[in-house]
């Protein structure tokens, strides 16, 4: 913002000019007195110049109460996770370590029922991605783990919602069947997902923090799956309603909706308007630990959950069999990029 404030010119004709007053709200520039002989006047005009002094210092004031901050997105391989080390340290609740992460993203294994864990030994680039959870982690949360059935899944073939009765099941390629309306398929592109693909996400995200305590956000994304279906979430530290203590609870980012598409080179953009400034501690205590931009290889979503965990879902398998499951972290949702917003970065 600029703001000049030059005061009185006494023109070669007699007259005082206000000259070129300029702030966020004014652009003033005018002859104010058509003669300066009474007294009166020159107070008139110098009142006003008081005045238009103050006004801008106010604008002035209230744009030195904003804030701005910028953060680079680093791509993981789960919550806080990077091939089973953590990112971040985090100011986390009581009784979960500083350093809390969960690897939901598993090395696809074709000859077998389960996947092969990442780990900073197994970390390759030409690794297929597979669903998984992290056991750790749903013990020292509550949930429940999957159905077997549903892990060591490569991400281009996790089981949508294909049924009118809501049931899920695996959906043929856009390729893979001749061009009728039926049978409904997966759009293209639907190549396998690697490890190298999916580490070289990233993205940038811009914070303006405003002086009445709002802010606005917004992202630059780069690298992701394209045409994917992805949703953006804060990841608190809060207590929430009835709850015996503090937890870490995903929350739309901004409100609900709060999803996002790509397109066909994996770019996309994501703003949010947002009630406080995400920097700071909220009223109630609140602390927003990281914005996790969450991948949903189901291309589901779910309002105000990254995904459903106390209800089981249907599926048929790929022989026709029905079964049920909750779905937890690592079965259709996949964190991919993350901004670290209160802590450390390893």
């Amino acid at each position: 913002m600029n703001i000049q404030l030059h005061g009185l010119k006494k023109t070669n004709d007699g007259h005082l000019e206000l000259l070129n007053v300029q702030t966020g709200n004014l652009n003033l520039k005018r002859s104010l007195l058509a003669t300066t002989h009474h007294p009166y006047q020159f107070s008139l005009v110098l009142m006003l110049s008081i005045f238009v002094f103050l006004m801008s210092s106010h604008v002035y004031a209230q744009h030195m109460g904003s804030r701005q901050y910028y953060i680079q997105g680093v791509a993981a391989t789960g919550i806080n996770d990077l091939c089973g080390l953590p990112l971040f340290t985090l100011q986390v609740p009581d009784g979960f370590p500083a350093t809390t992460h969960a690897t939901l993203l598993g090395e696809y294994n074709p000859d077998g029922e389960l996947p092969f864990p990442l780990s900073p030994t197994n970390c390759d680039d030409d690794i297929i991605v597979a669903t998984t959870t992290d056991l750790a982690f749903l013990a020292r949360t509550g949930m429940p783990d999957i159905d077997t059935r549903l892990k060591n899944i490569p991400l281009r073939e996790v089981p949508v919602t294909s049924g009118s009765d809501g049931s899920r099941s695996m959906i043929p390629t856009l390729d893979s069947v001749p061009g009728n309306a039926l049978p409904v398929t997966k759009s293209n592109p639907n190549d396998v997902i690697t490890l190298g693909n999916w580490l070289k996400a990233g993205g940038n995200m811009r914070i303006k923090c405003r002086a009445d305590g709002s802010a606005k956000v917004n992202f630059k994304f780069h690298n992701l799956i394209p045409y994917g279906v992805y949703s953006v979430w804060g990841i608190w530290n809060t207590t929430p309603p009835n709850a015996p203590q503090a937890r870490i609870v995903p929350i739309p980012l901004g409100g609900i909706p709060n999803a996002m598409v790509p397109d066909g080179r994996g770019r996309a953009k994501f703003s949010r308007e947002l009630a406080s400034c995400p920097k700071d501690v909220t009223p109630n205590g609140s602390i927003l630990l990281f914005v996790d931009l969450a991948y949903h290889s189901d291309s589901n979503l779910t309002g105000a959950f990254p995904q459903i965990a106390g209800a089981p879902a249907n599926f048929k398998d790929k022989d026709g069999t029905e079964f049920s499951s909750p779905l937890v972290p690592g079965a259709v949702t996949h964190d991919h990029v993350l901004f670290l917003i209160s802590g450390e970065r390893l």
